[in-house]
This record gives C-alpha cells, structure tokens and sequence, in this order.
C-alpha cells in the first residue's frame, strides 16, 4: 500500500514542481514586462493617449512631437484620442495603465483644474502619474466671429447689453482653461452671454467660425491658423503683456477687462512607477524633438512658447499649480457635475 501510495505521488509530485516551474516562468515574465530593459527601450509602437478631438491647438503639438519621436525612438508613436469629461477620461485609462513605458499621455491645464470640477475622480492627480516633461505654455485670447459687427471688447460689451443672453460664447468643455476663464469673466464683468460648452477646442473653434457660436476664449496657438485666414478675430490677450504675434490686440486689463491669467499649458506624463530608466530616455527625447529647428519653428508660428522642463520640475510645476487652483476654486459652486460621469455620459 505504501508503495502504491509512493507510486502514486511520485507523478503528482512531478506535475507540482512542473506546476511550480511554470508560474515561476510566467511571474518572471510578468516581471520583465512590467520593468522593461531600458537599454531596449522601445520594442514596439507607443500609445499616446489624449483627451481632445483632433483639430485643437494640443492636437497640433501632438502630432508635431510624435512624428519628431517616431523617428527618434525608432518606434512609431500612435495618437489615442479618448474624449470626454475633460480629458479624465484619459486619464483614467493611463492611471490604470502597464507602468512600462508603453502608454503615454499628453495632458494640458485641465489635468490640474479637473479636481477642482469633478466632485469625485476615479484616480489621484498626483499619485497615480510619472511626469516626463512640461512641453510648452500658451496664451489665451478672445475671439469673435469674423462678421460680428464689432472691433473692440467695448464694442462687444455694447452689444451684448443690448441684446442681452443672445451671444453665444463656445468653450472646449466645462473644465479647461478657456472655460474656466470664461466663467469667471461672466461672473465678474457681469456681461450678459451664454456659455455653450462642446467636446474639444476644435469643435468649439468650428462653431464660432461658422457663427453658430460667436465668440470664445481659446489658447493662441488653436487659434492662429483662423484668425491668420480671417475667420475669427481676437479682440484681446488674457496676458500681463501684449503677445509678439498680435502687439495691436490689447490684453484684458488694457481692454477694461478683469485682469485674469490662468495659464493654459502642455505636457506629457506616464503611469507611476513607470522605471525612472525609461522616463528619462523619453525626457530626453522629447527634449531633442522640441528643439528640432523645424518643430520649434512650427510652434512658434502657432504661438507655443517651448518649456521642455524636467521630469522634477514638471512634477513641482502640477503641485504648485494645484495650490494655486485651490485657493481660485476655494469656496465657490465650481463642482460642475455631483460625480464622475461614465464614457457613455462623458462631457
């Protein structure tokens, strides 16, 4: 019976330690998966995954930084764009993403102004993200439809007193800088518009265009190409200083506006715990490709202003922003949705 009895365990003993000797093998290879050799960095294409439709000012940098990545990395760099709620919709899904260096996201101001917005999000803006780089800083600026029959904001201000909640005033959601910019102009000018929000900077810019809107608060760089054809045009800077590509157009404070400066900005961030070996290989690419003579000349023209900052001071560069926001937000109905809207009932 014993012997029968060893008989017996000697090929379930056998199945364990093949049993044992497999999971080790696939523990390994999860591991080597979830921390990826730096020194192979990257084997296959990149996700870059962003919160806005195609067409914005953010949609132009984008694809401008990951056509100069495809070729540095020897990796082809593929664009996600997952719209909704801000861009968290994005966000959510790189939070929840491999820390491998596989997925990316590029993110703007709305990054650090959604906390401030949504009562309650599905990931932590700090915690649960590797900054690589703050890629550049925009200005905002005011823009009217081109046939709207005025040229200056006192102009625009007469006649949206005299035709008061018919002007229509487009934003990029209900979160970005534009539309928080937007908000706070309405409350404290006490002009008499309407603020109709749309899914991204480049379906709000076609409304205006086409006079469905008539007139928004966009970053300079999304709106460059219209105001240059004559579509749009700016009436004002929401800056301290005239910009060198409109010195005519006054800011808002020389316009007899409130003096507001919420700064719209760009950059690009990973999962925590992506390896620091992989976030500073992709740093410094993205260093390389911002100062490409033809890239940097391509966003000047569209009005970025290159900061290609370090992963440590991209990182210091949220906290102090969320700060700052935490004292603009303090005490006011800015919580715009009483819970995280799902994909399907995304902004």
């Amino acid at each position: 019976m014993n012997a029968c009895a060893h008989g017996m365990l000697r090929p379930v003993s056998g199945y364990l330690a093949a049993a044992m000797v497999l999971a080790l093998g696939l523990h390994q290879a999860s591991a080597a998966q979830a921390q990826p050799d730096a020194a192979s960095y990257p084997t296959r294409p990149i996700r870059v995954v962003a919160g806005w439709p195609p067409g914005g000012g953010s949609d132009t940098l984008a694809r401008l930084l990951t056509s100069q990545l495809s070729m540095s990395l020897g990796q082809q760099l593929i664009i996600d764009n997952r719209v909704g709620a801000a861009h968290s919709i994005a966000s959510d899904i790189v939070a929840r993403a491999l820390a491998n260096g596989y997925t990316l996201q590029m993110v703007n101001a709305n990054h650090t102004i959604n906390p401030f917005v949504y009562q309650k999000l599905p990931y932590d803006t700090e915690r649960d993200f590797a900054p690589v780089s703050q890629l550049t800083r925009n200005t905002l600026v005011l823009l009217v439809h081109a046939a709207l029959p005025v040229a200056s904001v006192q102009e625009l201000i007469a006649l949206a007193h005299s035709k008061p909640d018919t002007l229509a005033v487009a934003t990029a959601g209900v979160a970005g800088t534009g539309a928080v910019t937007t908000e706070v102009l309405k409350r404290l000018s006490g002009i008499p518009f309407i603020i109709v929000p749309y899914k991204g900077g480049g379906p709000a810019m076609v409304a205006v265009m086409q006079g469905e809107s008539q007139l928004m608060i966009a970053t300079q760089s999304s709106a460059m190409p219209f105001i240059k054809s004559g579509k749009v045009k700016v009436l004002a800077a929401v800056s301290k200083k005239r910009l060198p590509l409109f010195e005519e157009v006054p800011t808002f404070q020389e316009a007899g506006l409130p003096a507001l400066e919420l700064g719209p900005w760009d950059g690009l961030l990973a999962p925590a715990r992506t390896p620091a070996a992989i976030i500073d290989l992709i740093h410094r690419h993205v260093v390389r490709a911002l100062t490409q003579p033809e890239v940097a000349s391509a966003l000047a023209n569209h009005g970025f202003e290159i900061v290609a900052s370090t992963p440590a001071e991209f990182t210091e560069h949220i906290h102090q922003e969320l700060a700052m926001l935490r004292q603009v937000f303090k005490g006011d109905v800015w919580k715009l949705s009483a819970a995280y809207p799902s994909q399907s009932g995304a902004i």
